[in-house]
């Protein structure tokens, strides 16, 4: 049988909005520069990858030009940080961080030991990330391997980037979500080998333990050592809380602080990405800057469940990189227009400001730094992978500052209207 045919290189045309080039020191870096074309031209190859990125001329691409003008033709977001079986308790308001696990997050997860409502949730879940612009995901799983082996399913079914774990939990949690470590490092392991790098490298297992206080020191160190055999990602959330801060060294007294935890147990390396970091003390701000590990994160979450304010300033000035992530079911909404407003909103709460622009930067490029993906996506470069969508923005909003804004601040205005992963039509 002979191989198959590459396809042809496909065009299109529209406005234009990208990163100029991936920042030096992360995401949400000071300056953070894009590049906007009123009128230009796509192109991407037969491979999926961009070729070309330009002011449109006439005849500058021999085949047909799909013409999506006014749309706005951009990189895919990245959503850094969501909870699959958390799809269905967005909204659910019953009280902080601690008490809402308990109250609404562990009884939804324990759903998920049923296949069937794993495999339908698992359909909704990529549907809205797809719906909401997204074609990158970070994303926890419960502790259930079959459910686990759901999600990836449907997320090379739905042509997702994803990256996905198994949470792990030994410790402090329901009887029907605690795993032993034994049990959990076996089915991670089995994970991996089915899972990571299909669907052509679209797909990758990421370590996941939920967080310190349900994980026993030996199942973080036998997860770390997993990690670092396989090369893989390690995402947990950290000082989302004050409670959650306590409650883990209590667990831990042998470690100095929340960071240590993880420093000392091998989880804490260029390969983390921690989820929240709003109470960290400056010794842990130096730990996780030396040990090149990046935050997600996570504002309108935080909003909703009171847990406070990231410091992204702080971030920035230890060249710490930032994505931003959802955070569903705690955040309220799959789309990160949102995240990048609740974003804005939580640096002014701070007395800082950030700008549109490096609110863009930090949802795309910065977010793919931070998660190991930057010279793959996160722009519309020649040669990187052409995860892009095309939203139709009002016919009065021109140039690149108004465009940025209705982004950031207005997204009602702005439809989705088709999705691209790896130069391939996902959505609708």
């Amino acid at each position: 049988m002979s191989a198959p045919r590459p396809e042809s290189p496909r065009a299109y045309r529209g406005r234009l909005l990208t990163p100029a080039a991936a920042p030096a020191d992360g995401a949400g870096s000071p300056g953070a520069e894009v590049r906007y074309l009123d009128d230009a031209l796509l192109v991407v190859g037969g491979d999926g990858r961009v070729v070309r990125a330009a002011p449109f001329a006439p005849g500058a691409f021999a085949g047909p030009v799909l013409d999506l003008r006014p749309a706005v033709l951009m990189p895919g977001f990245i959503d850094a940080h969501v909870h699959f079986p958390q799809t269905r308790v967005i909204g659910s308001a019953s009280g902080p961080l601690l008490q809402w696990l308990e109250r609404s997050v562990f009884p939804e997860e324990a759903r998920f030991r049923d296949d069937g409502y794993a495999a339908l949730v698992a359909g909704e879940f990529t549907g809205r990330l797809l719906a909401s612009g997204t074609t990158t995901c970070v994303v926890f799983s419960s502790s259930d391997a079959a459910a686990t082996d759901r999600l990836f399913r449907a997320l090379q079914r739905a042509g997702l980037r994803g990256i996905a774990g198994l949470t792990l939990m030994d410790q402090r949690c329901p009887a029907e979500l605690c795993v032993p470590r034994d049990e959990a490092i076996a089915a991670a392991r089995d994970l991996v080998q089915r899972w990571h790098g299909e669907g052509s490298g679209l797909l990758e297992f990421a370590i996941t333990p939920r967080f310190a206080p349900t994980c026993s020191r030996a199942l973080m160190e036998a997860a770390a050592r997993l990690a670092a055999d396989h090369g893989l990602l390690v995402q947990t959330h950290v000082a989302e809380t004050p409670a959650e801060g306590e409650a883990a060294l209590r667990e831990h007294p042998w470690a100095r602080d929340y960071i240590d935890i993880y420093d000392r147990v091998g989880l804490l390396s260029g390969r983390a990405v921690l989820a929240h970091g709003i109470h960290l003390s400056p010794r842990e701000w130096d730990r996780i800057a030396a040990a090149g590990a990046a935050l997600v994160h996570c504002p309108d979450s935080n909003f909703f469940l009171g847990s406070g304010r990231m410091r992204l300033a702080e971030a920035r000035a230890r060249a710490v990189p930032v994505a931003l992530g959802s955070d569903v079911g705690a955040g309220r909404s799959f789309d990160m227009r949102r995240s990048m407003s609740s974003a804005f909103d939580n640096a002014l709460c701070l007395g800082d400001r950030v700008t549109p622009a490096e609110l863009f930067v930090t949802a795309t490029q910065g977010a793919a730094d931070a998660i190991g993906l930057g010279r793959v996506i996160g722009s519309l470069e020649p040669g990187k992978e052409a995860d892009f969508l095309a939203i139709r923005l009002p016919e009065y909003v021109h140039g690149e500052a108004e465009t940025l804004q209705h982004l950031v601040f207005a997204p009602e205005a702005a439809a989705i209207q088709r999705v691209f992963v790896r130069g391939k039509l996902v959505y609708p």
